[in-house]
């Protein structure tokens, strides 16, 4: 494992070194407008309706799950880059180059190399100082505006589900929503 991480750090240094020399080609750039979590979990079995007397009233308001919203909070938290942030991506190859980011955290802005999988929307991300390396998929969404623009869909899934065995979730996401229009 250690030789691995290693060798990914060997070659985001052979990159990033080869990304200043290199001619970019295009650059893309998704400044984050606002960051959200969707944790999924089965719903629970409905219990059956109690008979109705004139002194019960029905519960008006929605019950939340305070673990759900515990995980909802940490994703959000933990975005490496939070709304006012921005991903800068310099292509200087077919399928990577140089990232600047902005994180709008107390990191400031890092530099990465990132790597776009060919004929995907995904996009890995490697940041050496502070070592980070995550991924994230290339989406659309509705904008109030009625824009098709751009999110940015990391899944958690199964980080959350090794952290939290006894929620039973299905699905965990951080969405970082862009003002980029989508193509």
């Amino acid at each position: 494992m250690k030789g691995l991480k290693y060798g990914a750090a060997v070659l985001a240094a052979l990159l990033l070194g080869a990304c200043s020399e290199s001619e970019v080609f295009y650059t893309a750039v998704y400044p984050v407008v606002r960051v959200e979590a969707v944790v999924t979990v089965p719903s629970p079995e409905p219990e059956p309706e109690p008979e109705p007397t004139p002194e019960s009233r029905a519960d008006e308001g929605g019950t939340t799950d305070p673990v759900i919203e515990e995980i909802e909070a940490g994703i959000v938290a933990s975005a490496h880059v939070q709304a006012g942030g921005r991903y800068t991506l310099n292509f200087s190859k077919y399928n990577g180059g140089r990232a600047q980011i902005e994180t709008a955290t107390e990191a400031g802005t890092v530099t990465a190399a990132f790597f776009k999988t060919p004929g995907t929307n995904e996009v890995l991300i490697y940041c050496p100082e502070p070592e980070a390396e995550y991924s994230f998929t290339l989406s659309t969404y509705q904008d109030t505006d009625g824009q098709t623009k751009t999110v940015l869909v990391t899944d958690l899934t199964e980080t959350y589900q090794a952290l939290y065995p006894d929620a039973g979730i299905t699905k965990a996401e951080r969405r970082s929503y862009t003002s980029t229009n989508a193509n």
